[in-house]
């Protein structure tokens, strides 16, 4: 299911390609000094670290990183697999990125300046699926093409100069809820367990 195609210099190009029937399937890798980005074009999962956990559906990227040493697993829901992955070593992101880095305070920024991990899902946008575009096209350059690099840099900047804002009360929107309410409902984690075990 999973196929790595391409590495060089700590950088590594994996294809996502394959059905599960019957039951889900679970991986785990031991995480070094790199940024993990996953493309999902179809099929459903969950990545999680010792304190990171981002579900995957069709047309969401993630993106994650961790302490290096800590071990990340990987679990894939039934139905089809469709998706590349892109591994980039926090050194090449360090040696581009280092001063724009140093004045942001998103987890990203913090991550790349070695603070703590980071995790986080969002819609795959315009930059994101040209990076899956070329990544399924695949190279046969010995380095990171060009075009490749451009994108992700893109990707990155990006990234960086997002800023999050902040999440409206539901008092806020006129909504209230009442303690009945708020007593019975569910806690998240509880709402997120699934048959399969995660």
């Amino acid at each position: 299911m999973f196929e790595c195609w391409w590495q060089n210099d700590g950088f590594e190009a994996w294809h996502l390609r394959g059905d599960l029937r019957g039951a889900s399937r679970r991986w785990q890798h031991r995480l070094h000094d790199e940024l993990w980005l996953w493309l999902n074009d179809s099929g459903e999962g969950v990545v999680w670290g010792k304190d990171h956990r981002i579900f995957l559906k069709p047309g969401l990227f993630g993106c994650f990183g961790g302490k290096e040493g800590e071990d990340w697993k990987w679990t894939r829901l039934p139905g089809h697999h469709d998706g590349e992955i892109l591994i980039v070593p926090r050194a090449y992101l360090l040696q581009h990125f280092r001063e724009a880095a140093a004045e942001k305070k998103t987890p990203f920024a913090r991550w790349l300046r070695g603070e703590k991990g980071v995790s986080f899902a969002g819609l795959m946008g315009s930059a994101e699926k040209r990076l899956a575009k070329r990544l399924a096209a695949g190279w046969k350059t010995r380095g990171l093409p060009a075009p490749v690099s451009r994108d992700l840099h893109t990707w990155v900047s990006a990234l960086l100069s997002a800023t999050l804002a902040p999440m409206p009360r539901a008092s806020a929107k006129g909504r209230k809820r009442t303690k009945i309410q708020v007593s019975s409902t569910k806690p998240m984690s509880y709402q997120s367990q699934s048959p399969a075990g995660m």
